[in-house]
């Protein structure tokens, strides 16, 4: 037996990623699996983030819907033959249960769409809204994915107009993942898209190496004039949507928002995408927050009066705290063109 060569890897070109229905079929709709569990570490890890649209859930429900529809009638059929034999053998049939069918989807579908958006924080693109005339011009000129006679992939064309559309909107590119060759031609006009067949060249792309120097291209980025004002605009943009817990000794405290006060140093990089006009970064900010904490006054709550509505009172605390941000900077400009804080939970005692 001949030692396998290593398929060649490039590093992700971007960390924007688009699943077609067809990777979810293959999977079983369990993205609960190993290689979606994969997926989440490096979601987590902010160097992919995934991307889904409207028509495409749509499709995903339906096909779930009608294979949990189809076993749980097999199921039916299958109890009705164990009643039948236990009934001959005089025995209770404990092994086989009626499945509602119906209510086991619903279920199902609610658990996909929780794990889609809560642990792969999945980002919602709208093909609905694409003009039917866009995709009519492509379908009568026999474009992809219209390009075999007589396919009727409407579905997948408003898919891929709308990924288009969204990354035109917001200056990024996006992988396509599908085994649907149709729809990876279809995704191969766009130069946004960048089609791709299996969700493993994904997970490969993500910890492949460059042998670009990207290390001296990253220290330049970091160097640059306006590189620390453009990180704070960052930080300050996205604090909004950061969970604070409050571990502190005030009564019943909490944390309705924070500002940033200053980055003390940014402690270390990983060099997330790279495609030769952009580098994405994700960092790690070593920074002070001024968080606002609310809390109930003790005297009041001490006061026998039933009557008496504590008072709320506010104060400040400062809070060191460790934030992971990316970054993606263009190359000419030294200007970010996407940004995102990472983290999602900050302690404030």
């Amino acid at each position: 037996m001949t030692k396998p060569t290593r398929k060649p890897t490039e590093p992700l070109r971007t960390r924007h990623v688009f699943l077609d229905t067809e990777v979810y079929r293959r999977a079983g709709f369990n993205i609960s699996n190993t290689q979606f569990a994969l997926l989440r570490g490096e979601i987590e890890a902010g160097r992919i983030v995934l991307h889904f649209t409207d028509i495409t859930l749509s499709e995903i429900r339906r096909q779930l819907t009608e294979e949990i529809l189809s076993k749980a009638a097999d199921a039916k059929r299958l109890a009705r033959d164990f009643n039948r034999i236990s009934q001959i053998a005089g025995q209770a049939n404990d092994a086989m249960k009626d499945i509602d069918g119906v209510a086991l989807a619903d279920s199902a579908w609610a658990g996909f769409v929780e794990i889609l958006i809560k642990r792969l924080r999945g980002h919602s693109v709208s093909a609905l809204e694409i003009p039917a005339r866009i995709v009519f011009e492509r379908y009568f000129a026999g474009q992809a994915p219209f390009e075999q006679r007589g396919s009727k992939e409407f579905p997948d064309a408003f898919v891929i107009e709308g990924l288009a559309r969204y990354c035109k909107n917001n200056d990024i590119s996006m992988y396509v993942v599908s085994g649907d060759v149709a729809l990876r031609q279809a995704a191969e006009s766009h130069d946004t898209l960048l089609p791709l067949q299996a969700l493993d060249e994904v997970l490969a792309s993500a910890t492949a190496s460059s042998g670009t120097d990207v290390e001296t291209i990253a220290d330049e980025v970091l160097a640059a004039p306006g590189f620390d004002e453009q990180l704070v605009l960052a930080i300050e943009s996205d604090l909004d949507f950061v969970d604070f817990t409050y571990f502190g000794s005030l009564t019943e405290g909490s944390v309705p928002s924070a500002a940033l006060e200053e980055i003390i140093s940014v402690d270390d990089y990983a060099v997330a995408a790279f495609d030769g006009n952009r580098i994405g970064l994700i960092l790690q900010a070593n920074a002070v927050l001024d968080a606002k904490v609310r809390y109930l006054d003790q005297e009041e709550l001490r006061d026998k009066d039933d009557d008496i509505v504590p008072t709320e009172l506010e104060t400040t605390s400062r809070t060191h705290a460790r934030l992971k941000i990316y970054v993606s900077i263009d190359l000419s400009s030294l200007c970010f063109s996407e940004t995102e804080l990472l983290t999602r939970d900050i302690i404030v005692e």
